[in-house]
């Protein structure tokens, strides 16, 4: 598997345990307080973010993208989330070759 690969398929795992997470919390259940995976900081380390820079355009497109997977079908398996994950990696690709990190 090469490094794209194994970032897309974090991000889409990630994606789905958002879906989870956000419909926990919308049955009040409160789990996003709770249960933080931690992807975020493997994919920018993966992707070498340059530190510091997590919390600007980089991880405002990274969260945006994890918001807005309640609109993808809840399904069994992640499937239906890679061509999701591929757009979101794609776009996190874009911020780091723009600049746009900071």
């Amino acid at each position: 598997m090469s490094e794209k690969e194994l970032i897309i398929s974090l991000i889409q795992q990630d994606l789905k345990h958002c879906q989870l997470i956000v419909g926990l919390d919308e049955l009040g259940l409160q789990a996003s307080d709770k249960h933080c995976l931690g992807i975020l900081d493997i994919v920018a380390n993966l992707m070498r973010v340059p530190e510091g820079n997590v919390e600007f355009d980089w991880g405002r497109t990274y969260i945006t993208y994890m918001a807005n997977c309640t609109g993808i079908d809840v399904e069994h398996t992640s499937d239906s989330m890679r061509p999701y994950a591929e757009t979101c990696y794609d776009d996190l690709v874009e911020v780091l070759n723009s600049g746009s990190v900071n």
